[in-house]
């Protein structure tokens, strides 16, 4: 068995095309946190992560050359089967592992765990090889712990501390790599946590820091190689400040220009019905947050991270090398000093002693010649012979002291080097930590200010494609609600004399004036029950202007009304939902109810509900008017199922409600429902004005895709799922006696037999557990079980219509499986065998749908609010009969619109014609409609009954209406 080192298999090599906040350009970069993106910071050097000989070609995989290759935004469905096969492989050698480390019986663990890693390693490399949106910094980070715990454990002879840590290593790998599994198979991929292949690390041996003053010590002119790259770093500095300066600069003027492009381009390419309205829409958006991101971006990166920090380490840098210099500028000084006076101590030295050589040769040369010599002569040579050699004792004295103070210069110059070098190096570090930092948050920051591009983009892309031609100009006419043409007739009228004429009209405009005429030229008498806080004179001059005309949708039980904008806010794009709202400008500041910040200026306020909003986000309102004030925000995500259910009359969440009766409104046929990803800045301000107004949100102008993805948000962030924990391992324990049972000839073994509802022709044994499925649910609670029902209903019909949104019963499982049933946590960790469950979550959620009627059978085919929409399957003609009586004091025309899906919709609409005579006057209007199915849907006839009271009062300004509903 080879070491650990070759044994553990490389890091993911493919990546999405997003850019990382790591030094690489390529790639993305996890949540900010202070870990560095590098592999290497997340526990386990890269060069660990490579591949033996026999893996050559998934060597090849991690070369730079990969990263360009592109890859798609989600995973295909056709490869959910395959992913979920690997993530069963992954368990059973993660399994396998935890049992070879922790059993203390078996010999020679080291070796085998470490072939037991090696096998969870390349499994994993496989996985996210293959779908690279599973590459993320959390997933590395776990695995780096894995192997440093592997390889550091000691098998020998261990503690419970080191058991526990490998185990929580375990644990935590699991949940990560799950965590991942599960976002991408419910579309819900965060893509601010991507990271990209990590590009190869050359091979080299770091020294350590004793080591590098020891070869600078003992180098001639270490010092000062040292001092002059202390100095060189410095001016580095200098030059990535005026980089990032120039850099923010041209992306500052970038921003300004798109300000620029959205103010010019707003109301020019984003008219109604226009081809791709919605896309460029977006797209302007987008473009207008990635200019506040990038002033953001400018601010925080020249405040706080990156140039102010780094200028004020470059002073410090730049003096404290100052310093260092000096000090060592001033041991060279003493030692130079110290060599001098060696080197003139030993001159003179040399000097007195060829002096006291010629004086001795004297004195020598004078006794001998002593005969011929006096004695004076003699005394004299003695003399100068004792004075000379005193000289050079004193010369040689002082040559040793010069030696020895030169001596002791050298080592005190030895002993500032260590300091000078020590400090140059602490000094180096410093300003590497802080260039480390600084590099760190400023790719970091651009890559928060770029992550949502790529997404943005392939979003646009995806969306693009689905779009058909001709398809807004359809929708234009078809929301044009233009009255039938009047047929017209041409007859003689003799002529007349003016008096019997002028006669014959005035009769005939008192006596011949009837309902139908009026509701024959609807479009033109047609005025909205509210005017907002416009005066008469306002109302006269409005009165020739196009009208609105009346909503014929009623969502539970709230009936849009829509109100002419007047005042400060007449020029200004209303959303659907600000229409239906009395405006006036804001008297105190309050905060805005679609984007949840204060309001102080330009804001806008309702003079019925007091709903307050910026002016600017009048265009994207969501909140409808209740005609009464609004509540304070719900806590709606996250919070109990039942706190939410016990406020609805049949237990299902508004937000269920909403959301499924929009989708089957409009999305039924959307190819993709429920799998592809909405866009995540609108999901949550769609998410935020649920909480914000409840029921009254108006879903249709919001994307049936992001609604999709706050009904499975909802659903996934509930603390207990709608089937509760207590369930879990007995709803798998079906599931998997379910996929055990014997397929079709050719079938793969452990799928299981396609699920299929043949009636009696049934296979027997799927229905005992289908029976068996049916008995566990009805232990559940009346709100689950209720909200269990509504869901499974709407998902049946989304897959009867596979063949539009190619969406099946088991895609649709997989989709919704883990946020219907999950196991209960265990501390603050998932199990690991939660990684193995999601085809048996899938399994379970595919058989409520497709034996919906065996599972529910007392559930009646139009409870709830989305009878009044279904699929265009079960769509039959139906017979409408409405009744209509009208009391009041000023003439009114009522309007019957009866929608042929099974069930009829009667909406009433009153025109007051004469203001002036009906000012103090109170109207009444009693709409009896009787409608019967003429033919049956489904097998189930049925009859419903609606009575509706409208009331107007005072210029018809205010209306209310009170539905009843029963059905028989």
């Amino acid at each position: 068995t080879s070491d650990s080192s070759t044994s553990c298999p490389g890091t993911p090599s493919a990546q999405h095309t997003k850019l990382v906040g790591c030094p690489s350009p390529v790639g993305t970069l996890k949540r900010p946190t202070a870990l560095s993106r590098h592999a290497s910071a997340a526990g386990f050097p890269l060069q660990s992560w490579v591949f033996s000989k026999g893996q050559g070609r998934a060597a090849i995989a991690q070369s730079p050359q990969a990263e360009t290759v592109e890859m798609p935004a989600i995973i295909e469905v056709e490869d959910i089967p395959s992913l979920l096969r690997v993530v069963a492989r992954f368990a059973e050698a993660m399994e396998k592992l935890k049992d070879v480390v922790l059993e203390d019986k078996q010999e020679n663990r080291r070796p085998l765990a470490h072939e037991c890693l090696g096998e969870v390693l390349r499994i994993l490399r496989q996985v996210i090889s293959m779908y690279p949106l599973l590459n993320t910094v959390e997933t590395l980070t776990a695995a780096g712990k894995l192997i440093s715990q592997v390889k550091g454990f000691h098998y020998e002879v261990c503690n419970e501390s080191e058991k526990m840590d490998f185990e929580k290593a375990i644990e935590t790998i699991a949940v990560a790599f799950s965590s991942n599994v599960s976002e991408l198979l419910m579309g819900e991929v965060d893509s601010s946590t991507l990271l990209s292949v990590l590009p190869t690390e050359k091979s080299r041996v770091l020294m350590s820091a004793e080591e590098v003053d020891i070869l600078l010590q003992r180098s001639e002119g270490g010092v000062d190689s040292a001092l002059m790259y202390a100095k060189t770093i410095s001016k580095y500095m200098k030059d990535l400040i005026g980089y990032v300066e120039k850099r923010i600069t041209l992306e500052v003027e970038f921003s300004k220009g798109l300000q620029r492009l959205y103010q010019a381009c707003k109301q020019t390419i984003t008219q109604p019905h226009m081809p791709f309205f919605a896309i460029y829409s977006l797209a302007l958006e987008q473009d207008l947050e990635q200019s506040a991101g990038v002033h953001q971006a400018a601010n925080t990166l020249h405040n706080q991270t990156f140039i102010q920090p780094l200028m004020q380490r470059k002073q410090e840098h730049e003096k404290k090398r100052k310093e260092i210099k000096e000090l060592w500028l001033k041991a060279k000084r003493k030692l130079m000093e110290s060599e001098a006076n060696l080197k003139r101590a030993k001159q003179v030295y040399v000097a007195r002693y060829e002096e006291y050589e010629k004086a001795k040769t004297a004195a020598s040369r004078a006794e001998e010649e002593g005969s011929s010599s006096t004695t004076k002569a003699l005394d004299k040579k003695k003399r100068l012979e004792e004075e000379a050699r005193n000289k050079a004792e004193e010369a040689e004295a002082t040559y040793r002291t010069c030696i020895a103070d030169a001596t002791t210069q050298h080592q005190e110059l030895e002993h500032t080097k260590v300091t000078v070098l020590r400090q140059i190096q602490e000094v180096i570090k410093q300003s590497d930590q802080t260039l480390r930092s600084a590099t760190i948050s400023y790719y970091q920051t651009m890559h928060v200010q770029t992550v949502a591009l790529p997404v943005h983009y392939q979003t646009l892309c995806e969306s693009s494609k689905l779009y058909d031609p001709g398809q807004q100009y359809a929708t234009h006419v078809k929301d044009l609600q233009m009255s039938e043409e009047p047929e017209v007739h041409y007859s003689f009228e003799p002529y007349c004399p003016i008096s019997s004429q002028w006669v014959s009209q005035h009769m005939s405009l008192k006596t011949d004036f009837a309902p139908d005429d009026v509701a024959g030229d609807i479009s033109k008498m047609a005025r909205t029950a509210s005017t907002g806080t416009m005066s008469s004179n306002e109302d006269a001059d409005e009165k020739d202007g196009n009208m609105s005309s009346f909503e014929t949708s009623n969502i539970n039980g709230i009936e849009p009304e829509i109100v002419v904008p007047t005042g400060p806010f007449r020029n200004i794009g209303l959303s659907k939902a600000a229409q239906t709202h009395r405006l006036r400008k804001l008297r105190s500041p309050a905060k805005c109810r679609q984007c949840d910040s204060y309001v102080y200026f330009q804001g806008a306020e309702c003079e019925e509900c007091f709903l307050a909003c910026h002016k600017r986000c009048l265009e994207t309102l969501a909140i409808q008017c209740g005609h009464k004030k609004l509540q304070g925000r719900l806590q709606l995500f996250g919070q109990e199922f039942s706190l939410v259910s016990n406020n609805s009359s049949d237990g299902i969440p508004f937000i269920v409600k909403k959301c499924i009766c929009e989708i089957e409104r409009r999305a039924l046929r959307m190819k993709g429902i429920y799998r592809v990803n909405g866009v995540k800045t609108r999901v949550e301000k769609l998410c935020q004005a649920f909480e914000n107004g409840k029921e009254l949100v108006e879903l249709s102008q919001s994307s049936p895709h992001d609604i999709s993805n706050v009904l499975k948000l909802y659903l996934r962030q509930l603390p207990e799922p709608i089937m509760p924990f207590r369930l879990y391992n007995s709803l798998m324990g079906l599931a998997k006696e379910s996929l055990a049972l014997v397929g079709p000839e050719g079938a793969e073994a452990g799928k299981g037999p396609d699920l299929v509802d043949l009636g009696q022709k049934t296979d027997p044994e799927l229905m005992v557990l289908v029976h068996r499925l049916k008995e566990l649910l009805a232990d559940l609670p009346k709100a689950n079980i209720t909200t269990l029902r509504y869901i499974a209903r709407h998902l049946r019909r989304i897959a009867e219509l596979e063949e539009d949104n190619k969406m099946s019963p088991s895609n649709l499982g997989i989709v919704f499986g883990p946020s219907m049933m999950r196991p209960r946590p265990s501390g603050a960790t998932v199990s690991l065998s939660s990684l193995v469950d999601y085809p048996y979550q899938a399994r379970i959620v595919e058989t409520l749908i497709v034996f919906y009627r065996t599972i529910f059978p007392s559930e009646s085919h139009h409870t709830g609010s989305t009878s009044a929409v279904t699929s265009p399957s079960l769509q039959q003609v139906c017979v409408c009969v409405c009744v209509c009586v009208c009391v009041c004091v000023c003439v009114c025309v009522c309007v019957c619109v009866c929608v042929c899906v099974c069930v009829c919709e009667c909406v009433c609409v009153c025109v007051c014609l004469g203001d002036a005579q009906c000012s103090d006057g109170l109207m009444r209007i009693l709409l009896i409609q009787f409608s019967v199915c003429s033919l049956p849907c489904k097998g189930d006839s049925e009859r419903w009954y609606s009575v509706f009271l409208v009331m107007h009062a005072g210029y018809c300004s205010e209306k209310i209406q009170i539905v009843m509903k029963t059905g028989g």
